[in-house]
């Protein structure tokens, strides 16, 4: 008689084998997927359109009795401020990817995505496009935008997904997670925008006036522009035919940028950067003025540099706070005074008053005559105006908040300031 065991127990054990138990798991995430927009459909939507609401404010330039006001991302808005008590919106110009501006007598600078706009601004009524240069920033940067072989990444819309994956029941198939990416086109990321311009005037052209979140600004005849890396200048010799001049590596983390005769003080959210620009397309650093990790607009009146420090943004910041810094040396500044504010952003310095946005406690006035008493001279505080940028201009005070444009003028200067008029912005919901 023939034994079938051993086979029996050979078939067993490789079908016992071969089942191994599997689990079905649903999984669901979330991801970013990029709209793309070609470069030739890019170049051929900047033109010139009718007044419209401001739904957003950004950066805000003063040039010959106007206010430019840059909605980011989308364009600028033109005023016409020649009363400023009733303030006129004379348009808009779409430009695509815009976020930071400046301007001189006729001619505006504006930036679209990785391009450089020039228009001519003699009528500002009607702005006309007279030059371009083409991919002069980088490829990316801090907004999330970048050039593909698609175009230009002009936004993330957010999608949900979701599918079923198989998986061993014991735990042994691990599932892992790409955080924020999807390959193939898709990056999780933070809106947070950067914030910049300003420009104190100098040489032969007269440029306008910018806040003090400025990432360009003209001095000197030349046009500087900070990414978040380094600086581009531009000679403006011929200012309608602005030539493209060298490119200054500065560190990461570059923010704003405020000239001052032949300096450039450039904020950035470790410190301060002062260069010589005396042959402006060979700009010499001076100094790095280091501090704590945070967002620092930065304003000099000469002898001082004035920077405050906020916490609660994109910079990781815990201090609130302003300091004063001697640079009368300014290859060796030094920290003279700090002084605790609540949250403060934009700032700006006029015949030794020194203008603070400070956050939800509002707008702060102060006596600069004594440096290293500046915060037992607090001249006014108005703590129901609320901005984040400032612009003084003879007495002329501009304030940039999300809700409006407000402006006043000063009156005795001891801290009063008689309200003007209000552009208020309507916000998308």
């Amino acid at each position: 008689m023939k034994s079938y065991l051993p086979l029996t127990l050979l078939i067993t054990g490789l079908l016992l084998f071969g089942c191994t138990d599997t689990c079905e798991t649903i999984s669901s995430y979330t991801y970013y997927e990029p709209v793309y927009m070609s470069l030739e459909d890019l170049r051929q939507s900047v033109k010139m359109e009718a007044a419209k609401e401001i739904t957003q404010s950004g950066k805000i330039y003063f040039i010959n009795d106007h206010i430019l006001i840059n909605e980011p991302n989308n364009g600028i808005h033109i005023i016409n401020n020649e009363d400023p008590k009733n303030p006129e919106n004379l348009g808009f110009i779409n430009i695509p990817g815009n976020f930071d501006l400046a301007a001189v007598d006729g001619y505006l600078y504006a930036d679209s995505y990785v391009d450089l706009v020039v228009f001519d601004i003699s009528d500002i009524a009607n702005p006309k496009e007279i030059k371009r240069i083409e991919e002069i920033f980088p490829n990316y940067n801090t907004y999330g935008y970048y050039v593909s072989e698609e175009g230009i990444v002009t936004d993330w819309i957010e999608t949900q997904e979701t599918s079923q994956v198989s998986t061993e029941c014991d735990g042994s198939d691990r599932m892992y997670y790409d955080w924020g990416y999807r390959w193939g086109g898709g990056i999780a990321l933070d809106m947070a925008f950067a914030e910049s311009s300003n420009t104190a005037g100098y040489a032969s052209l007269s440029p306008g006036i910018g806040g003090s979140m400025a990432k360009f600004t003209i001095s000197n005849n030349h046009l500087f522009m900070i990414d978040d890396w380094e600086m581009r200048i531009a000679d403006l010799t011929t200012p309608s035919d602005p030539m493209l001049g060298s490119r200054v590596e500065i560190g990461w983390g570059i923010e704003t940028v405020f000239p001052y005769d032949d300096m450039l003080f450039i904020g950035a959210n470790n410190g301060m950067y002062i260069y010589d620009i005396s042959s402006p397309l060979t700009p010499v650093q001076l100094s790095n003025y280091s501090h704590v990790n945070s967002c620092d607009p930065v304003v000099t009146d000469g002898k001082y540099a004035y920077v405050t420090l906020r916490s609660g943004n994109s910079c990781a910041g815990f201090n609130n706070q302003l300091e004063v810094v001697d640079i009368q040396d300014p290859t060796s500044p030094t920290l003279l005074a700090t002084y605790p504010m609540y949250n403060p952003h934009g700032l700006s310095i006029s015949d030794n008053k020194l203008f603070i946005c400070d956050g939800e406690a509002g707008l702060k006035i102060y006596n600069a005559n004594n440096v290293q008493s500046i915060g037992d001279h607090l001249i006014k505080n108005y703590s129901d105006i609320h901005a984040y940028d400032v612009i003084v201009s003879d007495c002329q005070i501009m304030l940039i908040g999300d809700d409006g444009l407000r402006q006043y003028h000063c009156n005795d200067f001891e801290g009063d300031i008689i309200y003007l008029s209000t552009i208020e912005f309507k916000k998308n919901i």
